[in-house]
């Protein structure tokens, strides 16, 4: 075998080693990050309530699933200021210890039109977490953790969205047209999310994040070993060659 093959071989085994080790990107979505991918959607329509005017497009199960509006099809409309409750099943929505977004609404249509947003952990108890600004609008729920709002670590579950006025737009598409709900700080739902209290949840939400960081620690360590010791073994083959 000469210098080249063996130069090859220990690159090769080298990046798979990196493949293998390091984990997939998060998926895109209408350019915005979903660390878990099309689960981080939400699953179940628990009630919808529209106004007059949204004939043909009255489906709220199109609200359903990731992203996929397309040739005016996908979507539901609210109605002017109607309702739609949403809910996570195999996730649930929570804070994410920072400023950047955890929760995304779609809207689609000619004229964008804002909706309140409340979250639930019940579907009884709702916390308003601010209003759409855009067609596609990304909450930062952390920003109402305080007495009577939002707990940090807390899983929610459910989503609600009222079209808000003025009314822009007319019959069959009244109120806001709703494309997808969906989790950037998301949980699987396991039954002891149900059963813990805020606090056990919020230390388990900590004790995550600190695997989390264990992990990549390990991670970044063992590729950084397995460069170290490919550059030693082709050291020592040289010097091998050179004797």
């Amino acid at each position: 075998m000469n210098k080249i093959s063996i130069i090859r071989g220990l690159t090769t085994f080298i990046l798979g080693i990196i493949l293998l080790v390091v984990p997939g990107s998060a998926v895109l979505y209408e350019g915005v990050d979903f660390p878990g991918g099309a689960s981080s959607f939400a699953d179940e329509v628990v009630s919808y309530n529209p106004s007059a005017g949204v004939s043909g497009h009255d489906n709220a199960s199109m609200a359903l699933g990731i992203p996929d509006y397309a040739n005016n099809t996908n979507y539901v409309s609210l109605g002017d200021e109607g309702t739609l409750v949403l809910k996570f099943t195999d996730n649930s929505l929570t804070t994410s210890g920072n400023e950047n977004n955890d929760l995304m609404i779609f809207e689609i249509g000619e004229k964008f039109e804002s909706t309140d947003v409340f979250i639930s952990k019940d579907g009884i108890n709702w916390i308003y977490t601010g209003n759409t600004s855009n067609y596609t609008t990304g909450i930062d729920i952390d920003a109402y953790i305080g007495p009577g709002g939002v707990v940090s670590g807390e899983q929610y579950n459910y989503v609600k969205l009222v079209d808000r006025l003025p009314h822009e737009s007319d019959s069959p598409t009244a109120g806001a047209d709703i494309d997808a709900v969906g989790s950037i700080s998301s949980n699987p739902i396991t039954q002891a999310t149900v059963a813990v209290s805020p606090e056990a949840a919020a230390a388990d939400n900590n004790a995550d994040r600190f695997i989390c960081f264990r992990l990549s620690s390990i991670r970044n360590s063992l590729i950084i070993g397995l460069l170290i010791a490919g550059a030693i073994g082709l050291y020592l083959f040289k010097r091998r060659k050179g004797h």
